[in-house]
């Protein structure tokens, strides 16, 4: 978006637009990017020819609580709840259906992504036929596609959301609970009852929960009682939190790592589910004065300006990561990976500066794919489209999560990894993608005349 698009949607931002959610989405993508920056401990060691990817929470104990500031992942989730219950009440006003929600909605996140498949695709292809026998092509390029779980995950609340949302629209609070009531009944067959495997679904049940808090916002519920609704969500999330942390077998950090005895968010757990619950009720505090900075229009310009290419800086901010770490290889250099040197700390601050440029190298070069789709004629609720949507939608989730395990190593090697069991290559993951691409413009081809959509 260029800056007299994003002067023109300043200019046009409607009175009854909720600002603050925007700045909440701009913001969570931001804490993702320097999360995973400052999280990355990367041995390299050219005496031994050895690389090690790392992460700090593994020697250093003393950054796990810092998790509890960082990981933003539930507020992002409950803006899309907002954003979805937006859409799709907008899309039905105007006799849309469920293929014109996964064409307008899912497919900005497809169009972005498969981009940035493709352009992996053909580099890891280059650095395979150049770098077979490095130490350090393997575990580059497996780290390169991990990111997409997230988008993985987002899918299935956003693939779900029309059905939840109708759920919402019948019983309110009461589907809450009952996602609430799942998820806690997943981690209690889990560690009591020893049923290890049923602790997927809790990837389904706490972020479909969290999900739905946003549908409660978009009914205004924080607009009666802000302050009192923010730090009783505060309050009582966080006391479940300390229980479950104190009295519990739950850990501290809400960012998973290797050693750890039980991750809080691979799969997630209740204890995640009440620290989202805390993290949204904090989020009402500051919205007060934060709606008050909104009205400037610096502000509310950088926020447009920043929302408009935050798709883009997150899928590009890990390529720069390890851009800066693949040109200090092949520059010499060695760095510490003990977080408890100062030298880390002091080589990670000397990162900074030119890790942040490369990532806005990187929007500049690929913004242009981060736009909706262009508006379509509407083509209603309709079986057919609904499943060809359904399985579009199907087929990127399983094509995000399977390049979340091989990434994008074996283009010419012929790497298998293992998602859920089931052996998966980076050749089925961007086939999975491209198909979902294919099948999300099918669902809306050949289009009956109907108003053109506007959703936002």
């Amino acid at each position: 978006m260029g800056d007299l698009t994003v002067s023109a949607a300043v200019a046009a931002t409607p009175d009854t637009r909720d600002r603050y959610v925007d700045l909440v989405r701009v913001a969570s993508l931001l804490g993702v990017i320097l999360g995973h920056f400052s999280m990355a401990a990367v041995v390299m060691s050219h005496a031994d020819g050895t690389v090690e990817i790392a992460n700090v929470l593994e020697s250093a104990a003393w950054t796990r609580p810092i998790t509890l500031l960082f990981q933003v992942m539930p507020l992002f989730f409950v803006v899309g709840g907002f954003a979805h219950a937006v859409a799709w009440r907008s899309l039905r006003r105007r006799g849309g259906g469920y293929a014109d929600f996964v064409h307008a909605r899912i497919g900005r996140l497809i169009r972005p992504t498969l981009v940035f498949v493709g352009v992996w695709v053909g580099i890891g292809a280059v650095v395979e036929l150049l770098w077979r026998d490095s130490p350090a092509t393997a575990p580059m390029l497996q780290i390169s596609g991990q990111l997409l779980w997230f988008i993985g995950i987002y899918l299935i609340a956003a693939a779900l959301a029309p059905l939840l949302h109708a759920a919402h629209e019948r019983w309110g609070v009461v589907a809450l609970v009952a996602l609430v009531l799942a998820a806690v009944g997943v981690d209690a067959l889990r560690l009591a009852a020893g049923i290890d495997g049923v602790k997927w679904l809790n990837f389904a049940f706490v972020w479909l929960a969290i999900h739905q808090l946003g549908f409660h916002y978009a009914d205004g519920v924080a607009d009666r009682a802000p302050r009192r609704l923010g730090w009783t969500m505060l309050g009582l999330g966080g006391a479940v939190l300390v229980a479950l942390v104190v009295w519990g077998p739950y850990g501290v950090s809400m960012v998973s790592y290797n050693g750890e005895a039980l991750s809080n968010l691979a799969p997630p757990t209740v204890a995640l589910l009440a620290f989202a619950v805390a993290q949204a009720g904090a989020a009402l505090l500051l919205r007060g004065p934060a709606r008050r900075a909104l009205a400037r229009r610096r502000v509310w310009t950088a926020v447009v300006g920043g929302g408009a290419v935050a798709m883009t800086a997150f899928l590009w901010h890990f390529t720069a990561l390890v851009a800066i770490y693949a040109a200090l290889w092949i520059a010499g250099v060695d760095l510490p990976g003990d977080p408890a040197l100062a030298s880390f700390w002091w080589a990670k601050l000397a990162m900074l500066p030119p890790f942040l440029l490369l990532v806005a190298a990187l929007v500049v070069a690929w913004r242009r794919f981060d736009r909706p789709p262009p508006r379509q004629a509407l083509v209603g609720p309709h079986a057919a489209r609904t499943a060809v949507a359904a399985l579009a939608v199907a087929c990127a989730i399983a094509g995000m999560l399977a390049f979340a395990v091989v990434g994008f190593r074996g283009v010419l090697t012929g790497y298998v990894g293992s998602l859920a069991g089931v052996p998966v290559t980076v050749w089925e993951a961007a086939g999975l993608t491209a198909a979902a691409a294919l099948l999300a413009w099918a669902a809306v081809s050949a289009r009956s005349p109907r108003p053109a959509a506007s959703v936002e």
